[in-house]
């Protein structure tokens, strides 16, 4: 028989007496007909021979036990030829289940156990605590002569709405093939068996689909079920379920409550209404942390990671470490924080307006005030050549008066190199001159120098004017100018900042505790933690940036602040990145999958978008077509210096 084989392959089969047999006619319809798939492994109890011997063929190793009864021959065979690949393991004997079971292998996997066997409790225990019970394999239990409450005891906790199990039981005609599963083994939820097929006189009678049985809509009532919760309120004294229920279900802001809270909170309003069930909360202080230099996590994240939580009513960020201790059912929460302050003209941090010197680089102003000393030079050289050296050339035979001009022009100058300077700066403010230069020469260069002072006159006044007028890049853009700059600072009074200062080695956050926040405050300034309803009349008054999660502080800002002040008003991130946040399980819990999909079609269905809208508040827009900032003393105390000078 040709068959083709793309595995490795491995049977072990028991000699001289198979105590426990299976039928063979069940077992293949089950894998062919109602699961499809295209492996099977089947766990049984078999007793060891004396005589065996090994075939090793290619990439296929066959352990052959001499005396091998009837019935697992043919069931080898009869899945042989219908393409399967099947691999038998003794239940009685040491195996690694992680290894025979591979987490890659989804629906395409059909496991077999023999329920009948005395390994058995041990091998469903195992499975239970390393999570096999979900959407990756098909576990048939053999369970003839033996009641399913009996093979499920409360100890086996992980048996939930996506486990894949169905029961064999015998029948008065035949066999019978039963879904099992439960929405919540470790909450004492019942066991629940719903009939999937008949199996009579060797034909297979289909009572309902096995995977219509096994989906979100057979699945999606929990009947009032009570899932463990969690979430984060950095508050005191904030303990029973009432009070958490309380703060999170109000739309409005609460301290020491981030946003994405109230809006996972939201999401999982959509979960309860979906599936039927209600939620008892713990709170925690905060999200993450260690203990000591344990790997014990603390916070939100440590009660997740436990399985002490079925749900979170919160997000998480995106850590690499993370992937592996959790599941992620949802993303669409953009976190999202920045300094805000309310820009006034001496936080013009970019000297693009508002400085007498700013339109022209320093490089500039020097080689405009040489090119002036050049000129001036120039014109005294041209007196110095007329009054000196023209008169003993011929140029002046042409005049009628020579000997009068040499009179007036030999060791003698009208103008001294003072007046000369001064005749420059004139024409260099177009203010022309007395007396009016009458030598050819001398006039080219005032018309030169006029030419010069209208090209740069016209470029400086503009450049001031709509540097006035212009309303963007003012002030600082990046936390290193936020540093520099005079602005207080303080943060909303929530746990991730005090986090993100305590483990952050970032220079610039560094940099920022060192000027910012060591010194002492008065009683008159905020405290560097503190809440936004507080930090806004600070914000309003100017010279103060505080640093929040965006989205809380803008309905304050509309409703306090007037249009220039909005149009004022300023954003910095980059503190803290932005990301879009999980929402997180426990590791292969058996809530992922049903509260994926019911999450995905949320959102098709636009009811995540619509709770983003009213959680996700716009920035309150500027309704003044420009703003006119004064000039600030520092900005025009260089002209003031050069005219005293």
């Amino acid at each position: 028989m040709k068959m083709k084989v793309s595995f490795y392959l491995m049977l072990i089969f028991a000699a001289r007496e198979v105590i426990l047999d299976m039928d063979v006619s069940v077992v293949t319809n089950f894998i062919s007909n109602i699961v499809k798939t295209k492996n099977a492994i089947a766990f049984s109890c078999l007793v060891k021979g004396k005589n065996h011997k090994f075939i090793n063929f290619h990439k296929i190793i066959f352990i052959i036990w001499m005396g091998l009864r009837l019935d697992l021959r043919e069931t080898t065979l009869a899945l042989m030829d219908i393409n399967q690949f099947l691999s038998f393991v003794n239940i009685d004997q040491n195996y690694t289940l992680s290894t025979l079971l591979p987490r890659e292998s989804y629906a395409r996997t059909t496991v077999v156990v023999n329920a009948r066997c005395s390994g058995t409790p041990n091998l469903l225990f195992e499975a239970s605590k390393n999570r096999y019970f979900n959407k990756t394999y098909q576990w048939l239990l053999w369970g003839v002569d033996i009641e399913v409450q009996s093979l499920f005891p409360l100890e086996l906790d992980y048996v939930g709405p996506n486990s894949q199990i169905t029961y064999v039981n015998k029948t008065m005609n035949g066999f019978a093939f039963w879904d099992v599963h439960s929405k919540g083994r470790h909450l004492r939820s019942d066991i629940e068996i719903n009939l999937i097929a008949n199996f009579v006189n060797g034909r297979l009678n289909m009572v309902q689909d096995i995977f219509q049985l096994q989906s979100i809509e057979f699945r999606g009532q929990f009947n009032g079920l009570t899932l463990r919760g969690a979430s984060v309120i950095d508050k005191d004294d904030i303990i029973t379920n009432a009070q958490i229920e309380s703060i999170l279900s109000r739309p409005t802001k609460d301290s020491g409550v981030a946003a994405f809270i109230k809006y996972h909170y939201e999401l999982m309003g959509l979960l309860r209404e979906r599936f039927n069930f209600s939620v008892t909360f713990r709170n925690s202080r905060g999200w993450a942390g260690r203990l000591g230099n344990t790997s014990f996590r603390l916070g939100l994240l440590g009660i997740i990671m436990r399985n002490e939580a079925d749900i979170a009513a919160s997000g998480a960020f995106n850590r690499i470490n993370r992937f592996a201790e959790f599941d992620i059912i949802h993303q669409s929460w953009k976190f999202e924080t920045a300094f805000l302050y309310r820009f006034t003209p001496d936080l013009d941090t970019h000297g693009k307006s508002g400085n007498f010197l700013s339109p022209f680089t320093d490089g500039v102003w020097y080689f405009s005030l040489l090119t002036l000393s050049v000129f001036s030079i120039i014109w005294v050289t041209f007196e110095i050549i007329d009054g000196q050296i023209l008169p003993n050339g011929g140029i002046l035979k042409n005049y009628p008066t020579k000997s009068r001009l040499q009179e007036n022009y030999q060791f003698k100058i009208t103008t001294t190199c003072v007046e000369r300077i001064l005749q420059t700066f004139g024409a260099l403010c177009q203010q022309g001159l007395d007396p009016i230069p009458k030598d050819r020469s001398v006039r080219f260069l005032v018309m030169t120098l006029y030419l010069f002072s209208l090209v740069m006159y016209n470029y400086y006044t503009s450049s001031v004017v709509g540097g006035l007028l212009s309303s963007s890049d003012q002030g600082p853009s990046t936390v290193d100018e936020i540093t520099s700059s005079p602005l207080k600072i303080s943060f909303e009074d929530i746990g991730y900042y005090k986090v993100l200062f305590r483990e952050n080695k970032n220079v610039s956050i560094t940099r920022l505790i060192e000027k910012k926040l060591s010194s002492t405050r008065t009683s008159n300034e905020l405290p560097i933690f503190t809440h936004i309803e507080e930090a806004v009349p600070f914000l309003k008054a100017g010279g103060f940036a505080f640093h929040c999660e965006v989205v809380d502080a803008y309905p304050v800002i509309a409703e306090f602040f007037d249009a220039n002040e909005i149009c004022d008003l300023r954003e910095v991130s980059g503190l803290m990145e932005v990301e879009i946040m999980n929402w997180i399980l426990h590791k292969n819990s058996q809530y992922t999958e049903i509260f994926r999909t019911a999450m995905c079609n949320a959102q098709e269905k636009g009811f995540v978008e619509r709770i983003l809208r009213r959680r996700q508040i716009k920035k309150p827009t500027c309704q003044s077509l420009y703003t006119v900032y004064p000039v600030s003393l520092s900005g025009v105390l260089p002209a003031f210096v050069l005219l005293i000078c």
